[in-house]
């Protein structure tokens, strides 16, 4: 149960806490790191417009090589204005290869130098779920702005407590997942808010795969897919005690290291590494509120070498009458589109139309979607959409990288578009589904008490009235 923090001003948080950034364990778990209240620093430089952005990166592991191609190494490419000041892992030779990759300054092995120098700017954290908190924790009060994967926490708990944290530094956080600066589900926003479909009454995601080695088995050694046979893996090159952090101690283990995503231990399975994506964009079109009960389902059907199931669903409703819910299977890859059903129409998020020759594509960056009326409220639909029974949205407006939209956040000091609140309240419905599914009993969410609720309050009824 999260205790509601008392109203503090900034200048107060970042003064009565004791102790220093520095002296912050990697291997403390996140109430362990919140009993030691390190001092909150300012930032060591406000950006000018011509200022580089200094960045460091924790975690070089598959993400960080995916975040590099997609943003990193094209926001240096096209405007040049960031640095690779320093990298850091756990495990030597992948400090070695993001060194060699970045051109970074310096390498190491522990996060908090990286943190305690004065010129970084800003950390991008890529590390298994179970170390998000403490160590965006540590960043926020170095003074640092902050890009951290999905999911933004394992904890619910954690996610409120970073929360404030942000407000109190008042550091740029943004959340990495999808589907919040598609400008596409930014025209379908406006198009549901409008009621030109009606009442919203529920949303269908899915995020599905299927391997013959079975999900999340990757190359031991290697990063991700890619296999690195001739790279050492021993007690003396990859600190382990640093990397299982606040988790149950466990000895020396390549099998976890390697393949985190299928240990209860370090992740959430399916939810937090896929389903976190899909709804934040779900999100985005219907829009962003805390659940208000949240059942988990489904098990490990194929795939009997996991902790975490490889077919998972979930039911999120939430306080404005309607609910999402969300599949994800490692056992079948195909996956249905992202789905609003209105009690006037159906709102589907589809591929690009491919043109007839010496056409232009319909939606080719950013995609489209199709509302189709209901038959039964088909008059009211076409009132409310010109006359029409089937409505079309596209854009080919390009999609702006929650990367740069990150590193203009720190321009700017304006929020970035997946901040700390969103990724509170989808950490909320993901990790309340992974709760039920463990515990086998439907969760609820109390958003202003900030506990989760393990009794839950009676649906409402309507008393029909008399004929």
């Amino acid at each position: 149960m999260l205790c509601p923090m008392k109203p503090s001003t900034r200048r107060q948080f970042l003064h009565t806490a004791a102790g220093s950034v520095a002296g912050a364990s990697l291997i403390g778990s996140s109430r362990a790191a919140d009993a030691a209240q390190p001092t909150a620093k300012a930032a060591s430089r406000v950006l000018g417009a011509n200022d580089r952005i200094r960045l460091g990166f924790i975690g070089c592991g598959m993400q960080f090589q995916d975040l590099l191609r997609r943003g990193f190494f094209p926001r240096r490419d096209r405007v040049g204005d960031i640095d690779f000041v320093e990298v850091c892992d756990v495990w030597q030779p992948r400090v070695d290869n993001a060194k060699a990759k970045t051109g970074a300054e310096r390498a190491g092995r522990d996060y908090r130098s990286l943190l305690a120098r004065p010129d970084i700017d800003g950390v991008v954290i890529v590390v298994p779920d179970h170390l998000h908190y403490p160590i965006a924790r540590a960043a926020l009060l170095a003074g640092k702005d902050v890009y951290l994967e999905k999911p933004m926490t394992y904890t619910i708990d954690e996610a409120a407590k970073l929360h404030d944290h942000v407000q109190q530094t008042g550091r740029m956080l943004q959340v990495g997942g999808s589907g919040l600066n598609s400008p596409l589900h930014q025209k379908l926003h406006a198009y549901v808010k409008s009621g030109k479909m009606g009442k919203v009454v529920w949303g269908f995601i899915s995020y599905n795969r299927n391997t013959t080695e079975g999900m999340w088995d990757y190359p031991i050694p290697g990063i991700g897919s890619e296999p690195w046979p001739d790279a050492p893996v021993t007690a003396e090159n990859l600190d382990w005690q640093a990397w299982i952090g606040g988790a149950r101690k466990r000895p020396f283990s390549k099998e976890r290291y390697f393949r985190w995503r299928k240990f209860w231990d370090y992740s959430g399975g399916n939810a937090t590494d896929l389903l976190f994506h899909r709804l934040g964009a779900l999100s985005a079109i219907v829009g962003f509120d805390f659940p208000t009960r949240v059942v988990g389902a489904g098990g490990i059907y194929v795939q009997k070498n996991r902790q975490v199931p490889d077919t998972y669903m979930t039911t999120v409703e939430y306080p404005g009458e309607y609910c999402f819910n969300m599949v994800s299977c490692m056992a079948n890859e195909s996956s249905a589109p992202i789905t609003v059903y209105g009690n006037w129409g159906t709102l589907q998020v589809l591929p690009a139309v491919r043109p007839a020759p010496g056409q232009a594509p319909r939606g080719s960056l950013g995609g489209r979607a199709v509302i189709k009326a209901e038959r039964t409220f088909e008059k009211q639909f076409k009132e409310a959409n010109d006359g029409l029974t089937e409505v079309e949205i596209t854009t080919d407006e390009p999609q702006q990288d929650l990367i740069d939209n990150w590193l203009e956040s720190m321009r700017s000091r304006q929020a970035p578009i997946y901040d700390v609140r969103k990724g509170w309240q989808v950490t909320v419905a993901i990790q309340l589904g992974v709760q039920s599914y463990k515990e086998g009993r439907a969760l609820g969410y109390d958003s202003r008490a900030r506990r989760i609720l393990t009794e839950l309050p009676t649906r409402r009824e309507y008393e029909p009235q008399e004929s």
